[in-house]
């Protein structure tokens, strides 16, 4: 994809091969690939990306785990430890930047705001930031391979959540707070340009990986046509899900992994319901017409939705039956305050505790990565919990604060401490769900708890506990049924509800028919000048300037959006847009003629003929550019150099006309600039769309 109107260098790519799907799931905590074979008349073979780097075996039984931490780290400083061992060139621990279209400053804290530079002037495109000096860049499992008691860890610049970062709501102010600074930094450092380049960077890495276990089975060449499908939450809004397409669209072309052509987006929440659909054991289906409520407890946040399925073959979901819900109280919360009871418990032990370069931040860090991998998962805080020793070396006995020598007892009500503000938030959420649904009409008897949280023994036995007494509220004959792990057939190696979700999209985006209407949610226009016409554009008498030209005599207005596609319009899967009679003006002395047209987006209701600084397009952002070298039709005499006619002001000039072009295809849109009009393409590029409609739209 060219974003920024360079050439895009795609590899060559065989059509006669066997396709493969590749669905991503680019969790808050922890993320998974699936993939399969389009082979025709076949039902999908999935199968899951394994065998991350430096996977820690041990706390998953030997088991190849199938997703990785959602987290990496970029070094304030490089050690002599770190260069000595770096295996590639720099460009594999940081990606070159590839400019995404944004014309925003760097260190602005509005991110909203269109660009409002000299009126006269055409908006700069940045270019891709210079290569960042030598550090290594750690992604995934390689974090825990860092964690030691004795690390500094105001060395690194830690990078998790960061898919909570593109949600602007409530809910995730304070994680946005807390990696606000963290983004700051590495901006005035320069090794990112954009936000998001967090989340292009792990996604590289990803995406190296998966490439590199499919091309070491077989399964895939450089040549094979790779169809990419990517997971967003239904809460999202079209510029979240734009700037994670971004975010893959600089992943896939640096990974060289296919390309962000005919994106595919999935809900979460379909695809997670798609998979559980085609896994629950007979008595636990979820047939047509009934209504459900998906619980995705992750690490990260939880949703909730609640859907009717409309279909059952292939699986469509109507519409949220009412609106989403969700709350910030995932499981790696539980690690946060099993951290901050250590912390509270440590207190007053430095002496004891920090020797050999330990350091109490750098002993619980580690502490806690069996709490995440083990402790946690097995512990059912509902029944029983037998005693628990958290290993501290150095730690003395004192019978006061429950430590024996070079230990910390923890028992139930520790544990109670650590798990009840999670449990009771998450059953709060699904009490209200479940109410708004009672209320709209729909009774729902099912409730779908999928996400690595919704492994928990604990949150299970509590929700259990809960629907009993909805329930009874209710005044159902029978139970709420809480569907987990266990309702699930066993006869794929590949199933688990943690990778429900990358699975379940590779099943959705197997069949893509019977979708929804492609209704838009962002509109796209052309940036413009307009001859000076209030009689004719009302809209002209609130430019904020106007101005003569010097060359032809006639009064302009610059830097107008002539929108075309309109946000809450159909869009046809194959359309032609047309603005026939656009043109530019240059001094005869010029001795080049380069036409840069930009293509802009907007996700607010829209209005043509106004100016882009006009609060009519608050919001609105650059979207792609082209540079169409009108030159060599100047040089061979295609293009007549125009005389002010007598008695009129102005100079010798070549008034360049031709016709700009927006074309829909399906996912894609592409931009071009033809002379004459319905003539040769003098530029082009193209981008992707998917984020402007509904997840699952064809």
């Amino acid at each position: 994809m060219d974003i920024d109107g360079r050439e895009e260098r795609t590899p060559t790519i065989d059509e006669t091969l066997t396709p493969i799907i590749v669905a991503t799931d680019f969790g808050t905590t922890f993320s998974s690939v699936a993939y399969a074979r389009r082979e025709e008349g076949m039902l999908p073979d999935v199968k899951i990306i394994d065998n991350y780097p430096n996977e820690p075996s041990h706390y998953t039984n030997g088991h190849p785990s199938r997703q990785v931490p959602t987290e990496s780290w970029y070094p304030n400083e490089p050690t002599l430890e770190e260069e000595s061992r770096s295996p590639t060139p720099i460009q594999d621990y940081f990606p070159q930047r590839v400019s995404n279209g944004n014309i925003y400053d760097a260190e602005s804290d509005d991110q909203g705001d269109i660009y409002d530079g000299p009126k006269d002037e055409e908006p700069a495109i940045p270019q891709p930031s210079s290569p960042p000096k030598l550090r290594s860049f750690v992604w995934g499992y390689g974090i825990q391979t860092e964690i030691n008691e004795d690390m500094d860890h105001n060395k690194f610049n830690r990078i998790a959540r960061s898919k909570l970062w593109l949600d602007k709501s409530e809910h995730t102010a304070s994680v946005r707070a807390e990696l606000d600074p963290i983004l700051r930094r590495l901006k005035r450092k320069k090794v990112i340009k954009e936000n998001e380049d967090v989340i292009a960077d792990y996604l590289t890495r990803l995406f190296m990986h998966t490439k590199a276990q499919l091309k070491e089975e077989g399964v895939i060449s450089d040549a094979t046509p790779i169809e990419h499908v990517l997971t967003v939450p239904a809460i999202w809004t079209a510029d979240a899900c734009r700037k994670m397409q971004r975010s893959m669209a600089i992943a896939i072309e640096q990974a060289k992994f296919g390309a962000v052509e005919n994106l595919f987006l999935v809900s979460e929440p379909e695809a997670a319901a798609t998979y559980v659909l085609s896994q629950c054991r007979k008595g636990n289906a979820i047939t047509h017409g009934e209504a459900s409520l998906l619980l995705d407890a992750g690490g990260g946040t939880v949703d909730a939705t609640t859907y009717r399925v409309d279909n059952e073959s292939p699986l469509r979901l109507s519409k949220e039956l009412v609106p989403p819900d969700g709350c910030l109280k995932g499981s790696s919360f539980l690690n946060e305050a099993f951290k901050k009871h250590l912390r509270q418990r440590l207190a007053g032990e430095e002496d004891d505790i920090e020797t050999d370069g330990f350091t109490v931040t750098g002993i619980i860090e580690k502490v806690a990565l069996n709490f995440e991998y083990s402790m946690k998962r097995g512990i059912d805080v509902t029944g029983k919990v037998p005693p628990q020793h958290i290993m501290i070396k150095g730690l003395q006995e004192n019978s006061q604060k429950r430590f024996k020598d070079n230990r910390v007892l923890m028992d139930r009500s520790d544990f109670i401490q650590i798990f009840h503000p999670c449990l009771q938030e998450i059953k709060k959420l699904m009490r209200s769900q479940l109410i708004s649904a009672k209320h709209a009409g729909h009774d729902v008897k099912k409730v779908v708890l999928i996400g690595g949280f919704g492994t928990s023994r604990s949150l299970q036995s509590y929700l259990r506990e809960a629907l009993r007494e909805i329930s009874r509220s209710f005044r159902y004959r029978g139970e709420i049924h809480l569907i987990t792990t266990k309702d699930l057939e066993r006869n794929d190696p590949y199933a688990s509800l943690e990778v429900a979700v990358s699975y379940g999209a590779v099943l959705r985006a197997w069949d893509k028919e019977d979708g929804p209407a492609r209704i838009t949610k962002s509109s796209y226009g052309f940036e413009i000048m307009e001859e000076y016409n209030p009689t004719k554009h009302p809209e002209h008498l609130e430019a904020k300037k106007k101005y003569t030209d010097k060359l032809d005599g006639m009064v302009y207005v610059r830097r107008v959006i002539e929108w075309h596609v309109c946000k809450g319009e159909f869009v046809p899967t194959h359309m032609e847009y047309s603005l026939p009679s656009v043109y530019r003006i240059f001094a005869a002395t010029k001795l080049t003629f380069i036409c840069e047209e930009n293509l802009w987006v907007s996700d607010s209701d829209v209005q043509s003929h106004y100016q882009i600084t006009h609060k009519k397009n608050k919001g609105a952002e650059l979207a792609g550019t082209i540079k169409a070298d009108m030159t060599p039709l100047v040089k061979s005499g295609k293009i007549q150099l125009t005389h002010p006619e007598e008695g009129y002001e102005g100079a010798p000039h070549y008034r360049i006309e031709f016709e700009l072009v927006m074309i829909i295809n399906g996912r894609n849109l592409r931009f071009e600039a033809r002379w004459p009009r319905g003539g040769e393409v003098q530029g082009s590029t193209q981008i992707c769309i998917a984020a402007a409609f509904r997840p699952g739209t064809d």
